[in-house]
C-alpha cells in the first residue's frame, strides 16, 4: 500500500511522538529515553541488512552483525540446490543465529572468517555445532552435565529470520514478523528492474559519526540540499536559479516505510542558462570525483569519447547512453533495460537508502553506535554490475571507521552537515524540525513509520 505524505495518523501516546508531519520534535534525535523505546521496540521487529552476499561466499563463511547490544551470526550453511537461479542460489543456505554459545554464551564469531570443517567451535570450552545450528559435541557429556541439559533441541543455536534481495542478506530478530517478500513487495517491484542482484561491492566503508543515525541517514533521504550543500553538484547556482523540479520528480511512499522516487516531469537542466547536455557533463565529472561511485571510470571513458566527437547539445545525452550499451555489451556487462517509473532514488525502512547511478549504486547504512543517542555507524557500500572479465567477486572488506577529512568532497560536506544538525537540535531554541511534505517526504514517512512500531504493545 502507498501512502501519501499528507495522510493523517493517529497521534501516537510515547514521547516525542509526531503530532504534526511537518513537525519532528528536537528530542527524537538525542533522548535517551527515545532510543531506548527503538532498541526495544524497533531494531528487534524489523527486516534490516545485515550484510551482503559476497560476505559470506563460501559454506562455513560468516559475518557477524551488531545492533545496540545484539550480535548476530550470518552463516553460508550449505551450497545451493540444483537449478537454482543467482539470486534464489545465493539465498539457500543461509542461516543466521544469535552469536552466543548454549553453555555459557561465549560469543562464537567476531568479525568475519570462516567456520573451518563445518564446525561451529566455541573457543571456550570446545562445544560444537554443525552450520544448521544442531549440537555435535559437548566435552565431558556423560561425566559432567545431566541428561535434561543436553536436550537436542534445547542446544540448538537460536536462530534469527533470515531473507534476501538484491544481493544483500535481511535478518528479523522477531520470530512473528512478516517474511522478507512480504514486507518489501511494494517497494521491490519498483526497484527490482534496476538489477541490485547484478551488483558487486567496489569499496565499502564506515565513518562513527556524532550524530543520531537518524540524522545521517536523513541527509540522503532528499535533495533539497543540493543547491547549498554541494556547490559542485549545483554549479553554484542559487535560489531561483537552481530548479529543484528538475533533478528530483514526485514520492511514492509506502505504508511499510519504503519510498522512492520517480522521475522529474520536467525537461530543464537544474541549472538556469545551461544545456541539459553541459548540465550532464559536468555533473558526471563532479560525482566521479566527489563520490568515486555514483559515475566511475567507465561512465567518465564513455563520456570523453563523445566529447572528442562533434555533437550538438541536444543529441548528447541520447549519444552518451547509445555508447554505454554498446561499451557494456562489448564488455559482457549485463546493464539492465533504463528504467522509466522510478528514479531508483529509495529507502528501505529502517535504515537502508539507494542513490542508482548507470549499473551503479551507492548504498547507504546507518545504524545506533551501542547505546549512545548521539552517535551512530555509517555505512557506504559502493556497488556496480561487473564485467564478465571479473570472476567471482571476492569478500569485501570493511575500510575504517575513515575520519570524515578523509572521505571524498560530497560525502565530507553531508558528514559536516549532519554533525552541524546535531550540535544545534541541542539548542534551547529548537522545538522541532520543519519538514517540507513535497521535498522530505522520505523523512517524514520515515518518522511515522518509527511512531509506528513504537506504539505497539
Amino acid at each position: 500500500m502507498s501512502l501519501t505524505p499528507e495522510q493523517p495518523e493517529a497521534v501516537a501516546s510515547h514521547p516525542y511522538a509526531i503530532a504534526d508531519p511537518k513537525r519532528v520534535p528536537a528530542q527524537r534525535y538525542y533522548s535517551a529515553d527515545f532510543a531506548r523505546l527503538e532498541k526495544e521496540k524497533l531494531w528487534p521487529h524489523v527486516w534490516q541488512v545485515a550484510c551482503r552476499l559476497e560476505d559470506i561466499p563460501e559454506v562455513g563463511d560468516y559475518i557477524e552483525y551488531e545492533i545496540n547490544d545484539q550480535s548476530i551470526l550470518v552463516v553460508r550453511e550449505s551450497e545451493p540446490g540444483p537449478g537454482a537461479g543467482p539470486e534464489a542460489a545465493s539465498a539457500s543456505g543461509i542461516k543466521a543465529y544469535y552469536n552466543a554459545c548454549r553453555h555459557r554464551a561465549t560469543a562464537l564469531g567476531n568479525g568475519s572468517g570462516t567456520f573451518h570443517g563445518r564446525q561451529i567451535v566455541c573457543p571456550y570450552h570446545g562445544w560444537r555445532w554443525d552450520l544448521n545450528g544442531e549440537s555435535t559435541y559437548v566435552f565431558a557429556s556423560e561425566r559432567g552435565f545431566t541428561p535434561a541439559c543436553l536436550d537436542k533441541e534445547n542446544l540448538r543455536l537460536r536462530e534469527v529470520q533470515v531473507g534476501t534481495w538484491g544481493g544483500m542478506v535481511f535478518v528479523n530478530m522477531d520470530p512473528q514478523a512478516p517474511p522478507l517478500e512480504q514486507y518489501l513487495d511494494g517497494i521491490a517491484k519498483v526497484l527490482d528492474p534496476i538489477a541490485f542482484d547484478r551488483m558487486r561491492v567496489r569499496w565499502w566503508r564506515h565513518v562513527i559519526l556524532p550524530c543520531n543515525w537518524k540524522m545521517a541517514q536523513e541527509a540522503f533521504l532528499e535533495a533539497y540540499h543540493i543547491m547549498q550543500a554541494h556547490p559542485s553538484l549545483s554549479m553554484g547556482a542559487a535560489d531561483d536559479d537552481y530548479n529543484l523540479e528538475a533533478t528530483v520528480g514526485s514520492f511514492e511512499c509506502f505504508e511499510e516505510g519504503h519510498a522512492h522516487s520517480r522521475p522529474p516531469t520536467s525537461t530543464e537542466a537544474p541549472v538556469k542558462g545551461m544545456s541539459r547536455a553541459d548540465y550532464f557533463i559536468q555533473f558526471n565529472n563532479a560525482l566521479y570525483f566527489g563520490t568515486d561511485a555514483f559515475t566511475t571510470e567507465r561512465e567518465i571513458f564513455v563520456q570523453q569519447g563523445l566529447l572528442e566527437r562533434d555533437i550538438p547539445d541536444e543529441e548528447f545525452i541520447p549519444k552518451f547512453f547509445e555508447a554505454l550499451y554498446a561499451h557494456a555489451q562489448g564488455a559482457g556487462i549485463p546493464l539492465p533495460p533504463p528504467v522509466t517509473d522510478t528514479q531508483g532514488y529509495g529507502h528501505i525502512f529502517p535504515n537502508l537508502t539507494f542513490l542508482p547511478g548507470y549499473g551503479t549504486n551507492i548504498i547507504y547504512r546507518s545504524r545506533p553506535n551501542g547505546d549512545d543517542p548521539e552517535s551512530c555507524v555509517f555505512e557506504v557500500w559502493a556497488v556496480q554490475i561487473p564485467g564478465a572479465d571479473a570472476g567471482e567477486p571476492e569478500r569485501p572488506e570493511l575500510e575504517g571507521p575513515v575520519p570524515v577529512e578523509e572521505w571524498p568532497q560530497i560525502f565530507r560536506e553531508d558528514f559536516r552537515n549532519v554533525i552541524g544538525q546535531q550540535k544545534g537540535v541541542r539548542g534551547a531554541g529548537i522545538d522541532d524540525l520543519i519538514m517540507s511534505e513535497r521535498y522530505e517526504a522520505m523523512i517524514i514517512n520515515n518518522h511515522r513509520t518509527i511512531d509506528r512500531y513504537l506504539g505497539r504493545d
